[in-house]
């Protein structure tokens, strides 16, 4: 937790490039646009897959900030940012504390989103964190911006199977796919837990596309 405290930084939304969001390849002189920030005071932790569409992705951000209220003056965790790249590890022990220390976990589903293991572990463990269960549905702690069609990602989402996620170093993914078989047993219950969860975001948002004002999960 001290060390966690110590490494926690955010982004300055009103400094995050679109150049930053267009590359799916590490770059360590992001981290020196981030700030040090105090467990609870970021809006919102980022979770994206670096291969989905960096376009889009900027324009959920900006599109969740003005929702969110106020200006483009959000305080964001972004991995590509607020970890340092040249010293992944040590970032990646204290993730569940970075997790904790943000308000809102802001998803950004794109179609390569659950295919990687890291999106979905994110999501994993900001439920638990937060303590809310089968309550995520209705919470405005979790908020979904799509980067797609609804019906083809609710496709893709349906189909996850966390054996075939991937991470960028199986190292990794071989670690991870350890730690969800410790906690259910086999994949299977996880994957279940998964679907049902990105589907009911899904089907929200369904939902929210019906409606002549756009709104967050939750009715907000």
């Amino acid at each position: 937790l001290t060390n966690a405290v110590q490494r926690f930084r955010a982004q300055p939304l009103t400094t995050l490039t679109l150049e930053a969001l267009l590359s799916n390849e590490p770059d360590p002189s992001l981290y020196a646009k981030t700030v040090p920030a105090k467990l609870g005071e970021v809006h919102a932790f980022v979770s994206h897959s670096w291969s989905d569409d960096g376009n889009l992705k900027y324009e959920k951000l900006h599109e969740w900030a003005r929702e969110l209220g106020g200006n483009d003056d959000k305080l964001v965790w972004l991995d590509k940012a607020c970890i340092d790249q040249n010293n992944i590890d040590a970032n990646l022990s204290c993730l569940p504390v970075f997790l904790s220390g943000c308000q809102q976990l802001l998803m950004l589903i794109g179609p390569s989103y659950t295919t990687r293991l890291w999106c979905v572990l994110e999501v994993f463990m900001f439920m638990r964190i937060k303590d809310i269960g089968a309550s995520v549905g209705s919470t405005n702690q979790l908020v979904v911006k799509l980067l797609g069609d609804v019906t083809d990602l609710a496709q893709s989402l349906s189909r996850f199977d966390a054996a075939k996620a991937q991470c960028r170093y199986d190292r990794d993914r071989q670690r991870l796919l350890a730690v969800i078989e410790a906690s259910f047993g086999t994949a299977a219950p996880f994957n279940q837990l998964v679907r049902e969860v990105l589907n009911k975001q899904v089907l929200g948002l369904k939902e929210a596309s019906r409606s002549p004002a756009s709104r967050r999960i939750g009715g907000q």
